[in-house]
């Protein structure tokens, strides 16, 4: 390859300069994508592991026209408190009954509860729908 340059390539940027200007550039733009990757992945703690819940409600039986009962789990961040949402829900997905439990830190990854909540009148399901720090 010979590293002349002719008018025609100095007039369409087909120089040894301008290649390296690109090169370059392109090196900074993959630096300037790496770091946000990796900011985003400590913001976000380090993939959101350490910060996940997984909500399940194991079980849901209406009692009477007043009550309902709600069996369910809650997985991950075992040493903070929490504080979840379970609702009682009639056959439209109308919210008729509502209940915060407070879960204490425990040390174990797996909470399970079971919570009855009054209701306004009679619903179809229950479940927990969402946890937040205490």
């Amino acid at each position: 390859m010979s590293t002349r340059t002719t008018p025609l390539d100095e007039r369409y940027g087909r120089t040894p300069t301008r290649r390296r200007r690109g090169l370059i550039g392109a090196v900074v733009a993959a630096a300037l994508v790496l770091v946000a990757v990796v900011s985003w992945s400590v913001w976000t703690g380090v993939g959101g592991a350490a910060t996940s819940l997984e909500l399940q409600t194991l079980t849901s039986a209406v009692r009477s026209d007043e009550a309902t009962e709600v069996r369910w789990l809650v997985t991950g961040r075992p040493d903070t408190r929490l504080v979840c949402t379970i609702e009682a829900r009639d056959g439209s997905g109308v919210v008729v009954g509502l209940v915060e439990a407070e879960l204490p830190a425990t040390g174990d990854p797996n909470r399970r509860g079971d919570t009855v909540i009054r209701t306004i009148r009679r619903a179809n399901t229950g479940l927990i729908v969402s946890c937040r720090d205490a």
